[in-house]
């Protein structure tokens, strides 16, 4: 019993000590900060090489999935006309 007061108590202390530490936070204003250096990153060259390899492999996907669409495509014709001339 005397443990889960102890819990009680510093979670309690625990919420008190964030609830006032905020209020610092909220009492400081915002300066606008200028000349600030600019980075150049030469990230388009990146983006299109990651968006070309993406590209290619769905392309790549979707060829092979036609492909395989084809082949059993062929292989239910061929067993219709199996079962069409035993029958």
């Amino acid at each position: 019993m005397k443990t889960a007061w102890n819990v009680i108590r510093r979670a309690t202390l625990a919420v008190v000590v964030l609830a006032a530490s905020s209020g610092v936070a909220l009492a400081q204003q915002f300066e606008k900060v200028t000349n600030i250096p600019k980075q150049e990153i030469p990230a388009g060259r990146f983006v299109g090489i990651a968006y070309g390899i993406i590209w290619l492999a769905v392309l790549t996907y979707v060829l092979f999935v036609a492909g395989g669409l084809n082949r059993v495509n062929q292989e239910i014709a061929d067993l219709k006309r199996r079962l069409g001339s035993k029958g």
